[in-house]
């Protein structure tokens, strides 16, 4: 009796060592995204306000926003989504097809956000981004999309401010 209540017990035991390990590792792939506006000033036009995440101290902008505000100029790109094969497309050069949504405000609190699980795919080639889930939507890290479409990128401390610049590219 004793050989099977201990049995049961070191049963039990693995069974909560496996359950707190897995846990554990899916905790330690999200990341907190603490909600931020960020100015950007966008080919030298009036300024816009983007709702965006910091995670770890860089800025992580939902894709479709940054879609949006590209297209009808030459860095214009598409963003598809094969719902079939969990896999985004980009595609250089094609206007952005409006899905609803775009620039449309972040919510309130800090969240918590999840690797990306789908493919990413860039003019058809498979490609490695930064990007994170937050409530049904992908942030990407903002340098990331603008040396993958090669746009110039600048950051203003005194004024706070971001600047995108489409006719010049994209500097390390």
């Amino acid at each position: 009796m004793i050989k099977k209540l201990l049995s049961v017990f070191l049963l039990v035991c693995v069974i909560v060592g496996l359950f707190a390990a897995t846990a554990s590792a899916m905790a330690a792939d999200t990341v907190a995204a603490t909600p931020d506006s960020t100015s950007i000033q966008f080919d030298d036009e009036a300024t816009v306000v983007f709702p965006v995440y910091n995670i770890g101290g860089d800025e992580y902008f939902k894709l479709r926003d940054l879609a949006y505000i590209f297209s009808g100029t030459e860095k214009q790109f598409e963003v598809g989504w094969d719902a079939d094969n969990n896999a985004i497309s980009l595609t250089s050069g094609k206007a952005y097809t409006e899905v609803g949504g775009e620039m449309a405000g972040k919510g309130s609190g800090n969240k918590t956000g999840t690797p990306t699980s789908s493919g990413i795919y860039l003019d058809g080639k498979e490609v490695s981004f930064t990007a994170y889930n937050i409530d049904g939507n992908n942030y990407f890290k903002l340098r990331d999309i603008m040396k993958a479409f090669d746009i110039y990128v600048g950051w203003d401390d005194a004024t706070k401010t971001i600047t995108l610049d489409t006719s010049k590219g994209y500097v390390d």
